[in-house]
């Protein structure tokens, strides 16, 4: 019987490509080991691990060559970013904010129609050093999603430019990253009606711009995710990074979170391997018959979840989409309190990954949640291994 290495192994011209072994060794000799700190909000994500990632060209996997990246297919990405989210989940969860705003600043918006958006001049003059990974971004854009009253609102300036106003709750990287994006909205109606503008400022405070300190997480509090708050803050033209119908944005954002995060697929990988080590380690024959059972299941849905990300075009087959999203969340959680179980009681240490891995996994129930994502989390709870 294959091992669970063996089961999430990536095919062989996955594995050789240069942005995977790349990645493979970052983690292993550099992210890997500093996880635990990157995990503790007194010591956090090393900036120079940030740093080691763009250089090596790990922030543009998808990027064209000619503008700084790999130009590497969709299935190496997913394969680089598993790798990551498993080695430490909040360096994973700072870079994959970046991914916003670079993937916004060339080419179409995946989803949205082109006659429902318009580009402002952030996009061109910020495209080159997103692109390479050279500046870094982070985002505050959760609180568009939300329905009822917009929690920014942009109002336009004389002269051009916007003034934003409110409260963005969610803005991950602060002080870690060069920019941040931050997105709000043209109505004082509802969410879905109106525009949504988003601009890329320098990640500082300014006037009209307060951080608040970092937020008191149950995981990855090393982040530095803050909640940011807006009163008449100034946004010149040229930091306009897009004016994009409202309505239109959520539908596409609608289709884009159904999908499973190939994060949720690494950390689940990386917890059924180290049961399986463990129950070796151990003399656990129950432990390592848990990883195999479990692992079995998970690159089934695994499988299932690559082909729908990479072979089938966006927007098709939503519901099951969602569905599957749901019974991998529902697995990983799983998944990582049965390690919790085989290690014991001192999985319980704040030394011991295992409880971290296991907090992790209940952060990925709720990263990019949607209510459709929510019902089909219950369900798998309710019924799990029913698909």
């Amino acid at each position: 019987m294959p091992t669970v290495e063996e089961l999430f192994a990536p095919p062989p011209e996955v594995a050789a490509h240069p942005a995977v072994t790349a990645m493979t060794r970052l983690c292993d000799d550099v992210i890997g080991p500093h996880a635990p700190a990157a995990d503790d909000p007194a010591r956090g994500v090393d900036p120079a691990h940030l740093r080691a990632l763009a250089a090596a060209g790990l922030l543009s996997v998808r990027v064209p060559v000619a503008e700084g990246g790999f130009g590497a297919t969709q299935r190496v990405d997913i394969e680089t970013v598993e790798l990551l989210a498993g080695a430490c989940g909040a360096t994973w969860f700072v870079v994959t904010q970046h991914r916003n705003p670079q993937g916004d600043s060339a080419g179409p918006i995946k989803g949205v129609p082109e006659h429902a958006y318009r580009r402002g001049p952030a996009a061109a003059r910020h495209r080159p050093g997103l692109a390479a990974g050279t500046t870094t971004a982070g985002i505050a854009i959760a609180h568009i999603r939300r329905p009822g009253t917009p929690a920014v609102r942009a109002d336009p300036a004389p002269g051009g430019g916007w003034r934003l106003t409110g409260t963005a709750d969610w803005c991950t990287g602060w002080g870690l990253t060069d920019m941040t994006m931050v997105a709000a909205h043209t109505s004082a109606g509802t969410t879905a009606s109106g525009r949504f503008v988003f601009a890329l400022v320098p990640t500082a405070q300014r006037p009209g711009l307060r951080a608040g300190p970092p937020q008191p997480l149950a995981v990855m509090g090393g982040t530095r995710t803050v909640t940011l708050q807006l009163d008449d803050m100034a946004v010149a033209p040229d930091e306009v990074l897009l004016d994009v119908d409202a309505q239109a944005w959520l539908t596409a954002d609608a289709v884009r979170t159904a999908d499973t995060r190939p994060a949720t697929l690494g950390l689940l990988r990386r917890v059924l391997v180290e049961l399986e080590r463990l129950g070796v380690q151990r003399d656990r024959p129950e432990a390592v018959d848990a990883a195999l059972q479990l692992g079995e299941r998970g690159a089934a849905l695994r499988a299932e979840a690559h082909a729908l990300l990479v072979d089938v075009p966006a927007g098709e087959r939503l519901r099951e989409r969602a569905q599957l999203r749901g019974e991998i969340a529902e697995l990983t959680v799983r998944s990582a309190n049965a390690l919790v179980a085989a290690r014991a009681g001192s999985a319980m240490l704040l030394s011991s990954p295992e409880q971290r891995w296991a907090r992790e996994a209940s952060f990925h129930l709720v990263q990019g949640q949607t209510e459709l994502l929510r019902r089909t989390q219950l369900a798998a709870f309710a019924h799990p291994g029913q698909h």
